[in-house]
């Protein structure tokens, strides 16, 4: 009470409206800019709602934060309303987000509505980051798996609007096949590079076109993309080349091109082994030790991390052969029963050469395993 009384020094700045309000919040409190900004859109919202309807409004807005509260992600109401906007509006910057509704959404009827949507949508939003969610039940155990693979193998953030869209507007089997391509271009723009903003904006584009009933289905939306999906010719060479320094992005590309080379018909969707289990060797260890004397150690360095230095192992034998030299590890990579595994144990000595012999075989492989189209 002393420091309140005697200590504390309020300030207060007045601004025009609540726009510079959040411009405000942005530049003094980027800690506090989300919540803020989604402070500013629920008062917006119920302030047109009116007297009347403030109560159905309140609602509204609690439906939607429970579903999304039932995530565990934190705080995603201004993300959830971003990609919702960009699914009616097209591109959007999350920072436009409270411009973007002030000026679209301006009369008691359009507010009411928007709660509603906001209510409805979530459920469909909820379902992106839960391959068990109910909303899956109709769709069938390989799109539950392809949302898997896109959660936890892939890791990918930046196709969410559009799948957002896809799960909201398309058929069940328009969905089942955009879901199984969304997995394939991932993957290509992993390897090739995701090009930044404008792989956000054609994202995005993409999003909207869906969202607003323009493409209605897996091969309009191909047809659409087709330009900034990295073709086959442009994938080979980058995967020929590519080097993966996270081991769960490592693992999946073995395991599916595993898949693959065993002829499976959906080798994207690898079984999900806990990695205590399966795990990744890397055949040339980073600091040889003088076990790989044909090695330059400046080269064992830099091709550490090549996709055509990597096996998938069972742990307790990657375990047993650390940095041995390549005469110990044949004998436990033939015995593996992954195949690609196996023939590595076909080279007389293994080095840079060897590496980049494999790396190109894996790329031909990685073509056929996450084609452009179905």
């Amino acid at each position: 009470m002393r420091f309140i009384k005697d200590g504390a020094t309020v300030i207060i700045l007045r601004v025009p409206d609540t726009l510079n309000a959040f411009v405000m919040f942005e530049t003094l409190n980027d800690r506090g800019l989300k919540a803020s900004q989604a402070d500013l859109l629920k008062n917006h919202l119920l302030y047109l709602a009116g007297p009347s309807d403030r109560t159905q409004g309140q609602q509204r807005w609690a439906r939607m934060l429970g579903v999304l509260d039932s995530l565990g992600q934190g705080d995603m109401t201004v993300t959830y309303i971003h990609h919702l906007l960009i699914t009616k509006y097209g591109p959007t910057k999350e920072r436009e987000v409270f411009s973007r509704v002030k000026s679209t959404v301006n009369s008691q009827a359009r507010a009411l509505e928007f709660l509603d949507e906001l209510a409805e949508s979530a459920t469909h939003y909820a379902a992106l980051f839960n391959s068990d969610h109910k909303k899956w039940n109709e769709y069938g155990t390989s799109t539950r798996k392809h949302i898997n693979t896109i959660n936890t193998h892939l890791r990918v953030l930046q196709i969410r609007p559009l799948m957002f869209a896809v799960a909201k507007h398309f058929s069940v089997k328009e969905a089942q096949l955009a879901f199984r391509l969304f997995v394939f271009w991932s993957v290509r723009f992993l390897i090739v590079g995701g090009r930044g903003g404008l792989l956000d904006r054609n994202y995005s584009v993409a999003a909207f076109q869906v969202g607003t009933g323009k493409i209605t289905t897996a091969a309009q939306l191909t047809s659409l993309l087709s330009d900034i999906i990295p073709s086959d010719a442009l994938f080979e060479t980058a995967f020929a080349e590519a080097r993966v320094s996270k081991g769960f992005l490592a693992r999946y590309y073995l395991r599916a091109l595993e898949m693959q080379r065993k002829g499976q018909t959906e080798p994207e969707l690898v079984p999900s082994e806990d990695e205590n289990v399966v795990n990744v060797e890397h055949v040339l260890p980073e600091h040889p030790d003088g076990n790989y004397p044909n090695v330059d150690p400046k080269d064992a360095a830099a091709n550490h991390n090549r996709i055509g230095n990597m096996v998938i192992l069972q742990a307790r034998n990657n375990s047993i052969i650390g940095n041995s030299a390549f005469d110990v590890k044949k004998p436990i990579l033939l015995d593996s029963p992954f195949i690609l595994t196996s023939e590595v144990a076909l080279f007389t000595q293994w080095g840079v050469a060897e590496i980049e012999h494999r790396q190109q075989k894996l790329a031909k492989l990685a073509v056929k395993t996450w084609p452009k189209k179905i």
